[in-house]
């Protein structure tokens, strides 16, 4: 053994460990807002999960919250990030501007607000992602997808106002506990394959989620929430998913536990299937992605369905 190499021996784990800091130091300083728009504009379907809207903010003093300590994984991981999250989602049946019989066997009126508080971590040498979530919030009318929606269409010139929401299912307080876990199986320069299982217990969904994710072009190993730690300026990928999940009880099909509703169904496919495609660019602290869903049908005489994000990220 040489001298240099005899040196570069001692030396490794210190400059691992100066690597491991720096991540540390990233991320007691690091904070981002993130706007997702969700919509299936792209396909003028204009039915079922029909739009979205979504806010996230990560911060450093997020991690003092004593929900923390409920939310998984209670080993610590080198790099960890909390946020606060508020999502609102929008259901409408296939037949929504004609009254007559537009909920026979269709997909209810429905919407949801939650707002979140999420935990994310990553181990660089286990190469695992972790996330958990817990969310509280409502189903019903005081979710306001009918103003939200109507708001939209009443600015869009090709649009007609939706009729029908009167049938919406009604007021139900709603309680999320969700959880996951991604392991990266490769990783090079260009190609990353992952696998990936979720659960989620409570209200409006209990389901258990198994797929598997890719990335192919220029990208870091950092995965998702994680992507500004990445020291290149520029990255730019595309993501192909597909999952199936098994469903134990969708309150927007078959509404709240304590309330009573104008219309839901009885009988939801208890298997749904779902794939993704999409395009993400990041340029330092700035990321906008596009990703096309896909799902196969959810109850009984539904069909398959498509819409599509849209998500603008900053870093400060």
């Amino acid at each position: 053994m040489t001298i240099k190499t005899f040196i570069l021996f001692l030396f490794v784990p210190f400059l691992i460990l100066s690597q491991e800091r720096g991540d540390l130091d990233k991320i007691e300083e690091f904070g981002s807002f993130e706007f997702k728009w969700s919509n299936d504009f792209e396909y003028q379907t204009d039915y079922y999960y029909t739009n979205g809207f979504a806010f996230e903010v990560f911060a450093p003093w997020a991690k003092a919250s004593h929900v923390n300590s409920i939310l998984l994984p209670i080993k610590s991981y080198e790099l960890e990030l909390n946020s606060l999250t508020l999502t609102q989602d929008i259901f409408t049946p296939k037949a929504k501007f004609s009254i007559d019989d537009q909920l026979n066997g269709d997909r209810p009126f429905a919407a949801y607000l939650l707002l979140g508080f999420q935990k994310v971590t990553f181990s660089k040498a286990e190469r695992i992602r972790t996330y958990s979530e817990i969310e509280v919030g409502v189903l019903g009318p005081a979710a306001f997808g009918e103003e939200v929606q109507n708001g939209i269409h009443n600015y869009l010139p090709t649009s007609a106002l939706v009729k029908g929401w009167e049938n919406q299912i009604s007021n139900s307080p709603m309680l999320n506990y969700s959880a996951s876990i991604e392991k990266q199986f490769y990783y090079n320069n260009w190609l990353e394959l992952s696998g990936k299982t979720s659960v989620k217990l409570g209200l409006p969904f209990t389901n258990a989620d198994v797929g598997i994710l890719t990335r192919v072009g220029l990208f870091d190993s950092f995965p998702k929430d994680f992507e500004f730690l990445s020291p290149k300026k520029w990255q730019l990928f595309l993501t192909l998913s597909a999952s199936g999940s098994l469903v134990g009880y969708n309150a927007t099909l078959q509404g709240g536990l304590f309330y009573e509703s104008v219309y839901t169904l009885s009988s939801i496919n208890r298997f749904v299937g779902y794939a993704a495609v999409g395009i993400t660019l990041i340029y330092k602290k700035f990321e906008m992605e596009y990703v096309q869903q896909f799902n196969t049908p959810e109850f009984p005489g539904a069909v398959y369905h498509s819409w599509g994000y849209l998500l603008i990220k900053f870093g400060f």
